[in-house]
């Protein structure tokens, strides 16, 4: 089998080091006693491998990781996106009219303790005018509140840029 130069040069640090197999040893070795250009790179392979080895170790302080966690910047909680909010408002407008009975229930409620005058409100068969009324302050409501949270929330992505 015929080795080129590409073969022998990747395998020239395990060369070096030692880790070559007895088999591919003697293939490398008698590539190299034809190949000058691989013999300089087996030279200066050989001259980094020794220049590294003869440079003294420098073991770490016991506190060198916590030190370096430490230094590292600190992770940030990603903020939420101001435009969910534009999607939280159809989903919120859904789940107030799936639950309208409790919520003219609660809105008239409310409404009794400030003293408001809030009309009857209607048996969950018979939608009427001021069920609808009610559902659509209530979903005012919501709407008002998601987008005013919508807004504080893109407030703090360009605060925090």
């Amino acid at each position: 089998m015929a080795v080129n130069c590409e073969d022998i040069q990747s395998r020239l640090q395990e060369y070096v080091t030692r880790e070559l197999v007895p088999a591919r040893r003697a293939e490398v070795d008698a590539h190299l006693v034809e190949c000058p250009e691989c013999q300089r790179e087996l030279a200066l392979l050989t001259a980094l491998v020794s220049t590294l080895d003869s440079q003294p170790v420098i073991e770490p302080g016991p506190d060198f990781t916590a030190r370096v966690i430490r230094r590292l910047p600190g992770r940030r909680r990603a903020p939420l996106s101001p435009w969910w909010a534009l999607a939280a408002a159809p989903m919120l407008g859904v789940i107030a009219w799936l639950s309208r009975g409790t919520l003219l229930r609660w809105v008239a409620a409310a409404a009794d303790r400030i003293g408001l005058s809030a009309s009857s409100v209607p048996s969950a068969s018979g939608v009427g005018y001021a069920q609808l009324t009610w559902v659509a302050v209530a979903l005012a409501v919501f709407t008002v509140g998601v987008l005013v949270a919508g807004a504080y929330y893109g407030w703090r992505v360009v605060r925090d840029r």
